[in-house]
């Protein structure tokens, strides 16, 4: 089983309870901090230099071990996607990406292949909310709702 994760759920202790499980693999969305910027900031730099170079955007892939201050929680692998941005008529910008998991792909093909995958299922749900006019579901029962979604 694949999980995939918004920012909002790569907490330890969900990450705990996934690593526990034998046949789950999972990849989350992870907010920056400073440290998980110091850690992309020589794939920063590369992408820098290679969109000075093309004047176009660049991105470079890389990964390291974290581990959050709080929790006693082990290190996890981290995936980075220093990226800069550019835009004409506006400054080259920054924007790294950081992604968990404990998938063993390199990181580029984790980030674009499982990771973005998410945002493309995202985009088709959009596309329904968009085109059929929906967007909610205004039966209050959560266990009424779920039947109703599924016999649709």
């Amino acid at each position: 089983m694949r999980i995939r994760l918004d920012g909002g759920f790569a907490e330890p202790k969900l990450l705990d309870f996934l690593d526990a499980q034998p046949d789950v693999e999972y990849v989350g969305a992870m907010a920056k901090n400073a440290v998980l910027e110091r850690k992309a900031s020589p794939a920063m730099r590369q992408a820098h230099r290679l969109s000075r170079q093309t004047g176009k955007t660049e991105h470079v892939y890389g990964e390291g071990l974290y581990q959050t201050r709080k929790t006693g929680s082990h290190r996890r692998r981290v995936i980075y996607k220093a990226e800069v941005v550019r835009q004409e008529g506006k400054e080259p910008k920054e924007n790294p990406r950081f992604v968990i998991t404990n998938l063993k792909q390199s990181p580029q093909g984790i980030y674009e292949q499982v990771y973005c995958a998410r945002g493309d299922l995202e985009n088709r749900i959009k596309e329904l909310h968009q085109g059929m006019q929906i967007d909610r579901t205004s039966c209050t029962n959560w266990r009424l709702s779920r039947i109703l979604c599924l016999k649709a």
